[in-house]
Order: structure tokens, then sequence, then C-alpha cells
């Protein structure tokens, strides 16, 4: 589930081998302590009997859509009413708990979990209870798990979401099964294909949830039917969810913006960028003689190495101007070393190597082969690259120092410049736009390109104009 869960509209595909590695080892070892037996007892004797049942699981994939809606309304309308309460923040979660407790003298279903009455509504016990309540359970479980946790209680919404999606099942076989011609017998399966299509099209995670609670019955026939149901009600929820969270693809995730911004960099390597290798600070140098390096290089960064040539750290200008002035002569470097930045590797992608420079808060970093310095690499010199594999052509970017900096700003709905185009703007000098997320577009602009509210600009320039430019789209409309 969890690489459904972060995103609308997207998966997190790298994560699904090492989670489904991770789900059997975790499996395997519960299994030989407490059984392998499923969570709600097998069900060998479900399936699928006849083509009209599809129509009716269709049904209730509209059914379980429609209150999918309502839980996610209902949770966060909730929560919005107990948030602007004006009462000390100890008595509301004790205001929730009071209302779930009337609500539960009469829906003793409201309580708890509730996996037990979905086991109930699994077997035959289910026609003992009235119908009146079977109708209302889920929707209590709706009400009590919203005044539960929206009045500042703990708990989740998953459990709650499987049994409301399982006891709407329950109440559809139970109003429908004496109606409609070719009901199932077993009122199971609408309730196993009910906590799929509720949870899985409001959680945005149909897959996971189809794939869970197949395993959780010990039975692979009711796929179909659930495909059909979990579809329609996925399409009924549309962009809303249950995760308030979740973002739309992996373009608007930050772990993953760089890598759409910059496809290209996908494919060229450290060794097509890298730049020969600046003269390294020896781990006995001073404090002293490392910042007067630095200022002859024009750098902010450092490369320090043993007596032997390997590679052992970098140092940094900001943390060397942390130390007294009156102990940079005498003290030496190798107390300040970080060792824990893990240099460049020449056949590592352009793309890791940017992330590896946003993650380090650096703008350069060696290149090391077998602990040995063969190069360096800035940002500055992974635009270079990039530009030339593309032929974009962006003249300026000479201009440009080899500490270039590459952050991001947002375009406010009051700035001045939302509505002009890139030529209108008149950028500050030696500053370059790489990319425009634009919603869940990435663009690579011109001059004609038109900036928008929202838009979230990749730039590029000098360290010391960082605020600069900062402060450029920040200014207000007239």
């Amino acid at each position: 589930m969890g690489a459904e869960i972060l995103y609308l509209h997207d998966l997190e595909v790298e994560a699904i081998i090492p989670a489904l590695i991770a789900s059997i080892v975790g499996y395997t070892v519960y299994g030989a302590y407490f059984g392998f037996a499923p969570i709600f007892g097998a069900q060998p004797e479900l399936a699928l009997d006849a083509p009209i049942q599809l129509a009716y699981y269709g049904l209730l994939g509209v059914c379980a859509g429609l209150v999918g809606l309502l839980y996610a309304r209902t949770f966060y309308g909730v929560t919005a009413v107990f948030h602007r309460l004006r009462l000390p923040l100890w008595l509301k979660p004790t205001l929730g708990g009071v209302l779930v407790g009337g609500m539960a003298l009469i829906i003793p279903g409201a309580l708890h979990m509730g996996y037990g009455w979905v086991q109930i509504g699994m077997g035959p016990d289910l026609l003992n209870l009235p119908l009146w309540m079977v109708v209302l359970l889920p929707f209590a479980k709706i009400l009590s798990t919203s005044l539960s946790i929206g009045s500042g209680g703990s708990g989740g919404i998953f459990g709650p979401g499987m049994v409301i999606g399982g006891m709407l099942g329950a109440t559809f076989w139970r109003l429908f099964h004496d109606v409609l011609p070719g009901m199932p017998h077993s009122l199971a399966a609408f309730v196993i294909v009910g906590m799929m299509a509720l949870f899985g099209g409001i959680a945005h995670a149909p897959l996971a949830v189809m794939l869970m609670v197949a395993e959780m019955t010990g039975n692979l026939s009711m796929l179909a039917p659930a495909m059909v149901a979990v579809g329609i009600s996925t399409a009924l929820v549309g962009d809303n969810t249950i995760y308030r969270n979740q973002l739309p693809n992996r373009v608007s995730s930050p772990a993953h913006r760089s890598r759409f911004s910059f496809p290209l960099l996908s494919s060229l390597i450290v060794r097509d960028a890298m730049l020969p290798p600046r003269v390294p600070l020896r781990l006995q140098a001073t404090v002293q003689q490392a910042l007067s390096l630095l200022a002859e290089q024009g750098a902010l960064v450092l490369a320090v190495v043993d007596d032997q040539n390997l590679f052992t750290g970098i140092l940094t200008r900001a943390r060397l101007e942390t130390i007294a002035p009156e102990a940079r002569s005498s003290a030496a470097v190798s107390s300040f070393v970080n060792r824990n930045v893990e240099p460049l590797a020449p056949g590592q992608v352009l793309i890791a190597a940017l992330e590896r420079l946003s993650d380090a808060g650096l703008q350069w970093l060696p290149v090391v082969t077998e602990h040995r310095i063969v190069g360096g690499l800035g940002v500055r010199d992974i635009l270079r690259a990039y530009n030339s594999a593309s032929e974009l052509g962006v003249h300026r970017a000479p201009a440009l120092p080899a500490e270039a900096l590459l952050f991001e700003v947002q375009v406010r709905s009051d700035s001045k410049y939302a509505g002009s185009t890139l030529r209108e703007a008149d950028l500050p000098k030696h500053t370059l736009i790489i990319s425009i997320k634009r919603d869940t577009e990435a663009l690579f602009p011109t001059a004609s390109t038109r900036l928008e509210a929202g838009d979230i600009l990749t730039i590029l320039t000098d360290p010391a104009l960082q605020m600069q430019v900062r402060h450029f789209f920040d200014a207000f409309a007239n």
C-alpha cells in the first residue's frame, strides 16, 4: 500500500520490489509463530457464479464511492468544527468520547476497531441483527471515527475505513438478496468487495487493497468482481481523498522533482560533466591555510586528503569561518573535516549527483575513484553538460560562478510578475530559470513563457544573489 498511498494518480515504483520482499519476510516470521491462517478465516466457497452478479458488484461500487466521499467529508468537516471550538485542548477529546459513547448505547458497533462486526457480517449471524442497525452501522462508524480523531483523540482511519466498506457490503446484500435475481447466497462476497471498493477508492490505493483483502480471506476468486467495484468507486471519488497530503504524482514530489525537471540527466554520467580536480588540502594544514586556499580557488568547498593522497572528507568555508580568528593560524583542519559526506563516482548518473549535492546542501563535490580524487563536479558543471547534450543553448550559463546555487521559488498570486513573460520580467543578472513546475507538468521555459500564480521555478544563480532573486519574485502587484 505504501507505494500507492503517496499519490493520487501514480505509484512509487522503486518501492514495490523492496516492499514485496519485506512483506514476505515479515509474513513468514509472523506466521512461524502465530500461524498462517487469514485474519478473516479461509473463505474457499466464495466465487463468481453468474455474469449478472458483475452488475450487482458494479452497483456496490457506486455505493462505495458515494459513501467513501461521505466518509472523507464528514471526517474533515468534524475535524474543522472541533478546531474552531473555543475549548481547552484536553476537553475536546473528552467531548468527542462522550458523543461516541452516547452513540454506542444505540449502535454498539460504533465502538472499537470494528473487525468483530465484519466477521459477524460475513456469517449467518448478520440475519439475526435488526435491519435498521445493519443499515445505520456504516454511517455510525463514519461519525464515531470522525468524532474520535477529529476531536483530538488518537487512532487511525484505515481500520475503520475497512469496517465501513465491509458493513456497507453487508447492508447491500441484506437489502437486495431476496430482491435481485442471481444474488450470491454467501454475503461474505459483498463484505469483502465492499471493503476493497470503499477504502481502495477514497484512499487511491486500489491495487494494494485488492491484494491485501484477498490475502486476508485466503481467496483470489473475488478479484474480478472487486476490479469492477473498485474501478467504479475510484472513478466516482475522482481527486477527493481521505489522505489530504497525497500528491498528484511523482512530478509533484520533492524527492523526484529534479529527475522530472531534468529527464536528460538520467542518461548522462558524472564523467561527462566533471572538471579536473582542484588542489586538495592536507590534513595537517591549518585553518588559515585552508581559508587562503579557498580564497585562491574562489571556492566554498575543499577536498581533504591524507599523507597517501587518499580522500578523507571535505571542508566548507562556512564551517571554517566559525573558528575564532586568533586560533586559525594554529588550529589544524583535521578537527573540522566533514568525513560523512559521500563523494561522487565517475559512473554515477548526473541526476543522482544533483540529488547528492542537494541533499548535502553543497554546490560542489569531488569525484573519487578508489579513494583518489580524479575530478570535481558542481551544479554549474551539471547544467553545462545538460545544455550541451540537449542543445538548449542557455547563453547566460558561462557568466555564472563555479559555485552556482540551485533553489526553488514559487510565484505568488499577488506577485507583480504573475502573468508576465520571462522577457517582460527582466530577471536579475546571472540568473537562469531552469524549469517551471505547473500543476502536474514540468515546463522548460523560453523567453516567451508566461509565468502563472502557483508556478514553482527552479532557479540557478550566484549564491550571493539568492536573497535578491527571492525578493524579486516577492514584489507585489501595483
